[in-house]
């Protein structure tokens, strides 16, 4: 039988966690309705991301750098882009060999000016002494787009390796307005408060956050240093709870665990700095996305579970959203054989290698993209399943094979590996971005195909590009192994 921990017991082991106030200096707000996520010039069009962990930055071998392409009326505007990386003029720091500049992204409207900011994250920079410390890095949104005025947060890495940063995610986890980061390391897990210090109110030229830090355990575990072990973990965002604002969510994998070994858990605010852990499944985890399949309100969780062992060729697992947050028995699954779904379930496949959220079909139910990189010798695929009042049914399939998509299916291209739904072309509808980060043996390759009312196919508006488009050839880019999502 497992024994649940104690909500009383957590919270009292996480208060003690809020940290020192940093006041830091953003651009000016002006407490504007907040923008979406990775619409970094507040145009309405939602911008791309591209994380190059891997790539190399001068002589500097897997420092890492991120491309940024803009949304426009006909879809990712590839005549505007943006290449940031520790050597980029503005930037703090400097590239170094295996920093990992651009290991995880994320988006929002952290001083809700009406652009959204992008956090990155270089989860093995070094810090303080430390080795492999991680950074935390905001990028500001302005009405030109992102700026390279930056923040860079403490990450109060106490222990070497700890790599903070594997994971990032936005939110008002606290319910306090304005959106707040959270963030995954190899111990654990925490979270930066961004509402405004109100007593610089109305200070010229700037809006001055009171960033607090909150570093958290996971259940089951101790800060302290002789009971430290190393974890597989992620943060999400989503209103799981329908409490009108988004809760953080956890996935993690402690191989040392009895108890908590493979568990997926909704922390809900209960005051300003802290937050609480309301429900918790214990379920196999991998990529996962959070948004309302079925049109209850309630934010559900889809995990992919791209290994072989127990569901050949790999599964997505569904938990659905309660008031009580999620439950081992409100769940379902669907893998490649599954009825509605194309494909054959075959070892290998990697199917929920990587998933994301939107809505393609603009039916008001969340759509998912779901990445088979590992299908027909590694060629790789995407599919949509879609949102229904029972839960994702039904599936488009697209891969290098599809008519209308550029390029053509080779072994080991990794077409897939990451996918990506958002509207780059303010139709209202979702577009699927596919990466195939081991395209041109290593390079790389991001596909976008425009949705529509009937979803992905027939293929309409798709196009491809590489490193080239940038003027990156040669850096080992491996693009699309990370996509804004």
């Amino acid at each position: 039988m497992r024994t649940r921990v104690s909500r009383v017991l957590l919270s009292a082991a996480i208060t003690g966690s809020a940290g020192l106030g940093l006041v830091v200096l953003a651009p000016a707000a002006s407490a504007a309705a907040p923008a979406q996520p990775y619409d970094f010039n507040g145009d309405g069009y939602r911008d791309l991301a591209i994380g190059s962990p891997n790539g190399k930055v001068g002589r500097a071998k897997g420092a890492g750098f991120v491309t940024v392409t803009y949304g426009s009326r006909g879809g990712l505007n590839l005549k505007k882009r943006l290449i940031l990386s520790q050597d980029t003029g503005g930037v703090p720091g400097a590239a170094e060999a295996g920093d990992h500049f651009g290991h995880a992204l994320a988006s929002g409207d952290l001083n809700r000016d009406g652009r959204a900011d992008l956090v990155v994250s270089a989860p093995d920079e070094d810090g303080s002494g430390k080795k492999n410390n991680g950074l935390l890095m905001v990028f500001w949104g302005t009405k030109s787009g992102l700026s390279t005025r930056t923040l860079v947060l403490p990450t109060h890495g106490t222990f070497g390796n700890e790599r903070v940063g594997l994971s990032v995610a936005v939110g008002d986890f606290n319910k306090g307005g304005y959106a707040d980061l959270a963030y995954s390391s190899s111990y654990g897990f925490g979270w930066y408060g961004f509402e405004p210090n109100r007593r610089y109110a109305g200070s010229p030229g700037s809006a001055v956050s009171d960033v607090a830090h909150h570093r958290m355990s996971l259940p089951g575990q101790s800060r302290a240093a002789a009971a430290r072990r190393v974890v597989t973990a992620a943060v999400y965002a989503g209103d799981v709870l329908r409490k009108g604002h988004p809760q953080l969510i956890l996935t993690w994998h402690d191989p040392a665990s009895v108890e908590f070994r493979n568990d997926v858990s909704v922390w809900a605010a209960k005051s300003a700095n802290v937050l609480t852990m309301q429900s918790n499944v214990s379920v196999e985890v991998g990529s996962a996305a959070v948004a309302d399949f079925d049109g209850d309100r309630h934010a559900d969780i889809a995990i992919g579970q791209r290994f072989d062992p127990g569901h050949k060729g790999g599964q997505v697992t569904v938990l659905k959203g309660s008031p009580i947050g999620i439950t081992p028995v409100a769940r379902y699954s669907i893998g490649l054989d599954s009825a509605g779904v194309p494909g054959v379930s075959a070892n290998g496949n990697r199917f929920g290698a990587d998933v994301a959220v939107g809505d393609v079909n603009r039916d008001g139910k969340a759509d998912l993209a779901v990445g088979a990189p590992g299908v027909t010798g590694g060629s790789g695929a995407a599919l949509v399943l879609f949102g229904r009042a029972t839960g994702l049914g039904g599936a488009q399939w697209v891969s290098q094979s599809t008519g209308g998509v550029p390029g053509g299916s080779e072994r080991n291209d990794g077409f897939g590996s990451q996918v990506s739904l958002l509207d780059h072309n303010r139709d209202g509808h979702a577009d699927l971005t596919i990466g195939a980060p081991t395209e041109n043996r290593g390079e790389g390759m991001v596909t976008f195909v425009k949705g529509r009312a009937s979803g992905v196919v027939p293929v309409s508006g798709a196009f491809a590009f590489g490193p080239g488009s940038f003027k990156l050839s040669g850096k080992g880019a491996q693009l699309g192994l990370r996509l804004g999502a």
